[in-house]
């Protein structure tokens, strides 16, 4: 080969090379042209599924089956755009929506999936109406009617118990003429306000007991009827009895802001209007192990609704019956539902 065959070989692979580097370079950057011929960068999706064995879609084609091992989906190179995205499994109701991939981005959501036939067990039986939870230990306050009121009951399930009063003087105080107005849950007790009255009522787990005291002074920060907190004290739920309107609030700093409360926008707001129902809101709490979705009763259902509204917020139902109320805890896959007096725990799994 002669000298200047090869000075020409040596300048057309030099030219190839500064030609297709920067291509290859941007490429592995995540630049492309899009379907308008459109230079841009690429986005991402990452889906993940709370249950093994579902189908994780995007534009109704099935890209992955969850397992032990694998509980999401992540794909990258998606030109900027909407994707119709769905997980699914059989016997759950379904999750699906619209998110949208911008540029540089990975657009990050999690389905819930809720049994349609979801397993019930009845626990009791009585004149019960209200049922509220311990944020601090498995323990569920009841409401009763008897003859001298609106007595106060404290139920274990997890053992099928209820924890006796110390006292008759005990169980004096812990009735109410005219029902209970504000509840304020503490590390071993409970703050209970009347119309007239103010009790505390305290545990002693290990004797399975319960006492009660007059508490005049006592100052409620919190209405627990109406307030809850997520596990890790970042996020407060509430709604509004008079509006019907449920609303979350991010406690810590705006730039710790998660997805599913603003996305991408400049987080200036940490309240956020969830819903705002047609009747009244009875009860909301947030999901077991959950701080993205909710569970709230209205009317004469009991479901489960996401927080993240892109793409509009998914609902799926627990139970439909005639005017039910709800309690859970929030380490437990479980809600108690009191219906027409009968207590009864739903599995979410």
């Amino acid at each position: 080969m002669t000298l200047r065959k090869r000075r020409i070989i040596i300048a057309f692979l030099s030219l190839t090379f500064f030609i297709l580097a920067p291509a290859l370079l941007l490429y592995t950057l995540g630049y492309r042209i899009n379907s308008q011929f459109k230079f841009g960068r690429t986005g991402g999706l990452y889906i993940a599924s709370p249950v093994t064995g579902a189908e994780i879609l995007v534009e109704n084609k099935k890209e992955k089956e969850t397992n032990i091992f694998q509980s999401g989906l992540f794909l990258q190179n998606l030109a900027e755009g909407n994707y119709q995205v769905a997980v699914t499994k059989e016997g759950y109701w379904p999750w699906q929506k619209v998110l949208n991939v911008k540029e540089g981005l990975v657009v990050e959501a999690r389905a819930f999936l809720i049994p349609q036939t979801p397993e019930g067990l009845v626990l009791l039986k009585g004149d019960f109406f209200s049922v509220w939870a311990s944020p601090y230990d498995k323990i569920l306050f009841l409401e009763e009617n008897k003859p001298e009121g609106k007595e106060a009951i404290f139920y274990l399930p997890e053992t099928n118990t209820f924890l006796t009063n110390t006292s008759a003087t005990t169980t004096k105080l812990l009735t109410f003429a005219g029902g209970i107005s504000e509840i304020f849950w503490e590390n071993g007790s409970v703050v209970l306000k009347g119309w007239k009255t103010t009790i505390r009522a305290t545990f002693d787990l290990n004797k399975g007991t319960v006492s009660a005291s007059r508490e005049p002074d006592v100052k409620i920060t919190v209405n627990h009827k109406y307030q809850k907190f997520n596990s890790q004290n970042t996020e407060r739920l509430w709604f509004d009895n008079k509006t019907n309107e449920v609303w979350v609030e991010w406690l810590k700093d705006k730039t710790l802001i998660p997805y599913y409360l603003c996305d991408i926008k400049s987080c200036e707001s940490t309240n956020y209007l969830i819903s705002s129902f047609k009747f009244p809101v009875k009860n909301v709490d947030f999901f077991p192990g959950r701080k993205d979705i909710i569970i709230a009763s209205v009317q004469n259902n009991v479901f489960a609704l996401e927080i993240d509204g892109r793409g509009g917020r998914i609902m799926q139902p627990i139970y439909k019956g005639k005017d039910p109320r709800f309690a859970l805890f929030s380490s437990v896959k479980k809600v108690y539902v009191l219906d027409s007096g009968v207590l009864f725990a739903v599995n979410l799994e």
